[in-house]
């Protein structure tokens, strides 16, 4: 089962607001991405965003090679979505 996020992006130096379908089953590590909560506080993210918005690294395994994906959301709610509900752990 994929999982719907919406994420961040940078385009020729401008960020963007994009589409992104995770399968949970891939995805090995999750850490809360600061930088970019500076960025929306200098008014480098895209218009519309709440300052209050928080963002997600996920570390993703392709293999021999892993990608990250930066997604809007706090640590919490995003892996509460990945684990489709099921309880996670912090600690």
């Amino acid at each position: 089962m994929l999982i719907r996020l919406t994420e961040v992006k940078q385009i020729y130096g401008k960020y963007t607001l994009k589409e992104v379908m995770i399968n949970p089953k891939h995805v090995v590590c999750i850490r809360h991405a600061e930088e970019y909560q500076q960025m929306l506080q200098e008014g480098k993210m895209p218009e519309g965003l709440d300052t209050r918005q928080s963002f997600t690294r996920l570390y993703l395994d392709r293999g021999q090679q892993g990608i990250d994906v930066v997604v809007v959301g706090n640590t919490e709610i995003i892996a509460e979505k990945l684990s489709h509900g099921k309880k996670v752990l912090f600690g």
